[in-house]
């Protein structure tokens, strides 16, 4: 069966689907509607989607065709009128099918490995969730709650350790020791997850120069660690980098270029500030007059009414609608549900792509080349050294790293700004970041050599992507946001290079 293609919208009311079949006889058309899933029949096409929200079969349900340009559309009403249904045009994730019997035996297995030690006395569930709320609002006022106190004041194990899940979240400062992988190792893993393998075989046989791992077969974490820093530090060019310090001028032209993603985020800014001068200006109406005993309740209803255009204007679908590249991208993507072995290392290699992603997005001023897909392999350690980053720290040094020394523009004060740019990414969410990763997706799909790294890499992460935390996003983007790295953190000696430069430029004036 052929998935066809079909988008979806909605409004208060109603879910609103568009499915492209031409040349089709539109009486044997079959669908089926229960609860959030929806499924559309008529060979040779077949399309079941699964949506945030019930769905219902009513008498306000409608379905025509439309000869001319061979799509069917299909109105069904919506459970909860007026809910808003998130993630319409992410389609991989209406299409992802329901965890089977076998699905479930496999998940609850992974979670039948970590034995969970519980207080013997027995509690209320209403009483240890009363208890947690307690707890998370201690947390909010700033006060100190420790596990030990959580244990000792009767909250359960689990719970306690729940509690610290979602009020601390990631510390992404803490060191990770990196897994050991064994001696005798027989083949290496590597890519997303640590899912892969056999990929580089022959690499060395190939024209792959965006590789700098020796051997990555029988490599291990600890050897293209070693790999990268050797590489780094042999490329590492002190004359060009003095260069580049000296004249500066086409690099601050590069710097002062304002990326689409910083004129979408000042856009936002802006349509935000405007409605809520126009929210305020509307609650200052004197709705008394009319009738005082309901003043207090058409206020009410105009605040809610306010609140949820407000929710309808700022939703990033208006401001980043998909192409319809993208949405074909997000079609012929797999299905996938991840156990991950180590979350934060996704989120960090995240990073690492991004900034990557950033510096050819600002040197080339949005208009990828023909060196594009090289310069984003060779500055992401993540791709060209199937690296594994355990601290926010070093991934951001990794980066640094290799923008001082393989592309055309290496200066530190560019490196800095193209962190910014991650920054402004991340702060627009999973939407930005996902337009982002399939347009990596599009350039390494489209080489001869370099094709392999988006079935390693990108393909899960754009898919993983649609389903990552918004909250995690949000707290990485504010250590972004707020990090700073010394230039001494770089292992070169890059304020002695630049005081050189200094000395030499005052000899000159002299």
């Amino acid at each position: 069966m052929i998935t066809p293609t079909f988008s979806v919208d909605q409004d208060d009311n109603f879910i609103k689907i568009s499915i492209h079949v031409p040349y089709v006889k539109s009486q044997d058309v079959e669908f089926y509607i229960e609860n959030n899933e929806f499924k559309f029949c008529l060979h040779p096409y077949y399309l079941r989607l699964r949506f945030p929200g019930n769905i219902v079969e009513d008498d306000r349900a409608e379905a025509s065709y439309d000869i001319s340009k061979g799509d069917i559309n299909v109105k069904l009403g919506k459970e909860n009128p007026g809910e808003y249904f998130p993630d319409l045009d992410l389609l991989t994730k209406l299409l992802a099918r329901r965890e089977n019997t076998r699905d479930q035996e496999k998940r609850q297995f992974s979670k039948t490995l970590i034995e969970v030690v519980e207080n013997k006395r027995e509690h209320d569930d209403n009483d240890v969730e009363s208890q947690m709320k307690q707890r998370l609002s201690e947390f909010d006022e700033g006060k100190q709650v420790s596990f030990k106190k959580l244990i000792d004041n009767n909250v359960n194990f689990y719970s306690a350790f729940l509690y610290l899940l979602i009020a601390l979240d990631f510390d992404w400062e803490i060191e990770q020791e990196i897994p050991k992988q064994p001696e005798l190792l027989i083949t290496a893993r590597y890519g997303f997850n640590g899912q892969y393998n056999r990929y580089f075989t022959h690499v060395q046989e190939t024209c792959n120069e965006i590789n700098e791992i020796k051997d990555p077969e029988s490599s291990t974490f600890e050897s293209r660690h070693r790999d990268r820093i050797e590489a780094e530090d042999l490329k590492f060019d002190e004359e060009y980098y003095m260069g580049d310090y000296t004249f500066d001028e086409e690099i601050k032209r590069v710097m002062n270029y304002k990326t689409v993603w910083w004129k979408l985020l000042r856009r936002i800014q802006t349509t935000k500030e405007e409605s809520n001068s126009s929210i305020i200006d509307s609650s200052n109406g004197d709705f008394s007059k009319s009738n005082p005993s309901n003043s207090k309740i058409e206020n009410d209803v105009t605040s809610k009414q306010n609140q949820q255009s407000n929710c309808a204007t700022f939703s990033l679908k208006n401001f980043l609608p998909f192409t319809k590249r993208e949405q074909e991208i997000m079609l012929n993507l797999p299905n996938k549900e991840y156990l991950l072995d180590d979350e934060k290392s996704i989120y960090l290699g995240l990073i690492d792509l991004l900034f990557a992603y950033s510096y050819n997005h600002r040197v080339t001023e949005s208009e990828n080349t023909v060196e594009s897909v090289w310069t984003v392999g060779k500055l992401s350690s993540t791709i060209s050294c199937l690296e594994h980053f355990t601290t926010l720290k070093s991934v951001i040094t990794a980066s640094y790293r290799r923008a001082l020394s393989y592309p055309l523009y290496r200066n530190y004060e560019l490196c800095e700004k193209i962190l910014q740019d991650v920054y402004v990414i991340l702060k627009l969410g999973r939407r930005a970041i996902l337009k982002c990763l399939m347009e990596l997706k599009e350039l390494f799909d489209h080489h001869d050599v370099y094709y392999v790294y988006s079935k390693i890499w990108i393909d899960d992460y754009c898919v993983w992507c649609m389903k990552a935390s918004d909250s995690i996003i949000r707290s990485l983007a504010h250590q972004i946001h707020h990090f700073k790295l010394p230039k001494s953190e770089i292992g070169w000696n890059l304020e002695e290079l630049a005081q050189l430069v200094k000395e030499i430029e005052d000899e000159d004036v002299i």
